[in-house]
């Protein structure tokens, strides 16, 4: 009896999935307040892009943009934290900032990342109670394939605060 309706529940979950708004699929994407309170503090001291600069951080590829989905903006990396092998909420593997029309950058998220090959189990990593997706690709780069976790703290996403893309976001000003 409690095998039937551990399945009947399972299913009606399943079934019930696909009926999901737009916004309730976003809130899926969402970190519990800990989490967030915790990604938004390791990242906020590099609100202003020279103290990014100062900490290591150098530019990455080109401001990238997907079409309707929006952007991720310029990526700013630090090698020495992507390439550790160790996903530490208080060292983002790198940061996203809008081009301003000014010239200026705005800090609107930060990525987690791990290199695939130089992560041990079989399994996605887990991380800030995401599973982390594997990529092969920045924007329209071809890049060796590594696992990933966006956070928008600084730019509300429609997509969901865990997103790849945030449509509220535009290379628009991109030198």
């Amino acid at each position: 009896m409690k095998l039937a309706i551990t399945a009947l529940a399972a299913g009606l979950v399943l079934a019930s999935a696909g009926a999901l708004s737009a916004h309730e699929k976003a809130a899926d994407l969402r970190l519990s307040p800990k989490d967030a309170e915790a990604s938004r503090l390791a990242a906020e001291h590099y609100y202003r892009i020279e103290d990014a600069l100062s900490a290591g951080y150098e530019p990455l590829f080109d401001c990238t943009e997907h079409g309707e989905a929006g952007a991720m903006g310029q990526h700013y990396i630090n090698k020495a934290y992507a390439m550790d092998s160790v996903l530490d909420v208080n060292q983002p593997d790198v940061l996203m900032y809008e081009p301003q029309q000014d010239g200026t950058m705005h800090l609107v998220a930060l990525e987690y990342v791990v290199f695939q090959s130089k992560w041990t189990d079989k399994a996605a990593p887990v991380f800030l109670g995401h599973e982390m997706q594997l990529k092969h690709k920045v924007g329209v780069h071809e890049v060796d394939p590594f696992f990933e976790l966006h956070v928008w703290h600084w730019r509300d996403n429609p997509s969901g605060m865990t997103a790849d893309y945030n449509p509220s976001v535009t290379c628009a000003h991109a030198p």
